[in-house]
C-alpha cells in the first residue's frame, strides 16, 4: 500500500456541533466541526488522527458540500472517529490531516454511499496500520 502523507502544517481546531445527524442513520455518525483554528485542506476525505483532552483517536474526515444529499452549498466539515461512542457536543478537537483517501463526489443512491464509506474506513484502518509499522522501523 502506498500512502502519501500531508506535508507542512496539517493542523486544525473546532467545536463539536449538532449536524442533521445523517451520518448515524447510515453507520457512520460524525463529529461537526465548527473551525477555528488552523488551515484547511482542499475538499475530500482524509486519513486524520484526533486529539480529545490527552487521548489520540483514528478518523476519516470529510470536507465538502454533501452532494449526495442535495442540501445546498454550504462546506462541511466531518470527522467519524474509529472505534468510538461517545456524546462529544460542544468539545474542541484537534484535528491532524494525515493522508488523503479520496475526492468528494456524489454518490446515486445511500447503499453506494454506504458501501464507498466502509471502503474509506478499510483504507484507513490499513494505512494507519502501515504509519504504525513505519514508526516502529524508525
Amino acid at each position: 500500500m502506498k500512502i502519501t502523507l500531508q506535508k507542512g502544517i496539517r493542523f486544525m481546531s473546532g467545536r463539536v456541533d449538532k449536524g442533521k445527524q445523517v451520518g448515524r442513520t447510515l453507520g457512520f455518525p460524525t463529529a461537526n466541526l465548527t473551525i477555528s483554528l488552523g488551515f484547511l485542506p482542499t475538499q475530500g476525505v482524509y486519513g486524520v488522527y484526533v486529539y480529545r483532552g490527552f487521548r489520540q483517536y483514528l478518523g476519516v474526515m470529510n470536507i465538502g458540500n454533501r452532494p449526495t444529499f442535495q442540501d445546498g452549498v454550504h462546506q462541511t466539515i466531518e470527522v467519524y472517529l474509529l472505534d468510538f461512542d461517545e456524546c462529544i457536543y460542544g468539545e474542541t478537537l484537534i484535528i491532524e490531516v494525515l493522508f488523503p483517501i479520496r475526492e468528494e463526489r456524489k454518490f446515486s443512491s445511500l447503499a453506494k454511499l454506504i458501501s464507498q464509506l466502509q471502503k474509506d474506513v478499510d483504507f484507513a484502518r490499513a494505512a494507519f496500520h502501515e504509519i504504525s509499522t513505519r514508526n516502529v522501523a524508525m
